[in-house]
């Protein structure tokens, strides 16, 4: 019974540390932070809709490969190129739903939905893989319980990210031939992340190394998805940066044609001045004032940037927001 309690402590705790991330990355979003309701669903499509297809699709895909290869090599394969290919296509088919929302507004969101759906995808496969090992006794089940949350629940993060970014890179652009290349290399990279560390975990429980290269394989693994963690962290630190940069531009222009006080356009860019209480009068909503300011900025960029047939719209919308942004300033309620 003891045994029992153990391992379901473990498996909880794993799960709160992956949800744990969630909160972290949805928080990184300084700027506008994305709906949580929202990047809650992709979190569970990552872990209903993209386990169930993905796992479908493996198998699906794995079948030819039995007939070609030997066990051994196939099962290499498998692992290395079909579950990576699988997995990211069916993680990733939640952007088809997300372009079509308005709170896609830039890479800085993609890379959060997409690290959301792979967080979601990695928390039911870790349950999966729980179940499987439990059997084999405690030093395997809680070594499995270690590896995945601390780094295969990574993997998937971060792959999905990659292709999160470059969907939200191109989503409020004109749509140039080269444009449409960006997802598919975001998705190759996706790809080429997860087959990376299964290749590396494959290899670390192979009968093909001795017992010192599987434990450098499995080492080799780690250190790779420490690199590629701190490597996004640093995508995200400049994808906020240029955000930062976006808002503090059209909002000085905005300034000048007398939408919001010069001062205002000085601090709603920086995330620390913003959070500060005492510069707005106290009448006016301070949160819905920065989001209206902050989503004005984003919706000019958009408008500069996307193809001429959507001006209109994004047009519409910046006349929409800067009536609040005034609104609210001058104390009346939309």
């Amino acid at each position: 019974m003891l045994a029992i309690a153990l391992g379901v402590s473990a498996v909880m705790l794993s799960t709160a540390i992956i949800f744990g991330y969630l909160i972290f990355i949805w928080w990184l979003d300084r700027y506008e932070r994305e709906p949580f309701w929202l990047v809650l669903l992709t979190f569970c499509w990552g872990a209903i809709g993209g386990t169930a297809l993905g796992c479908i699709l493996s198998l699906f895909m794995s079948v030819p490969l039995g007939t070609f290869l030997p066990e051994l090599y196939s099962d290499m394969a498998s692992s290395v190129i079909i579950a990576p290919l699988a997995e990211e296509f069916t993680k990733g088919l939640i952007f088809i739903i997300l372009v079509f929302t308005p709170h896609l507004d830039n890479e800085t969101d993609g890379l959060i939905y997409g690290a959301a759906a792979g967080l979601g995808f990695a928390a039911v496969e870790n349950i999966l893989y729980f179940l499987v090992v439990a059997p084999a006794g405690p030093e395997v089940f809680y070594a499995t319980v270690i590896m995945r949350t601390l780094f295969s629940a990574l993997v998937h993060t971060i792959s999905t990210a990659l292709l999160g970014y470059t969907v939200g890179y191109v989503r409020h652009r004109k749509l140039l031939p080269w444009l449409w290349i960006l997802p598919v290399v975001g998705f190759a990279l996706a790809v080429i992340n997860h087959g990376m560390w299964n290749l590396l975990a494959h290899l670390s429980g192979s009968q093909l190394l001795s017992e010192e290269l599987a434990a450098g394989a499995i080492g080799l693994g780690m250190l790779f998805v420490f690199l590629m963690g701190f490597a996004m962290f640093v995508i995200t630190q400049l994808s906020l940066m240029r955000e930062q940069k976006i808002i503090g531009k059209y909002l000085v222009d905005e300034a000048e044609r007398g939408t919001l006080p010069k001062r205002h356009a000085e601090i709603v860019p920086s995330w620390r001045k913003r959070r500060r209480r005492g510069w707005l009068p106290p009448d006016v909503p301070h949160e819905e004032y920065v989001e209206a300011a902050t989503v004005l900025a984003f919706r000019r960029y958009q408008r500069d940037t996307v193809a001429p047939r959507f001006r209109r719209r994004y047009g519409e919308d910046v006349t929409r927001l800067r009536r609040k942004v005034r609104e609210l300033l001058d104390g009346v309620r939309s």
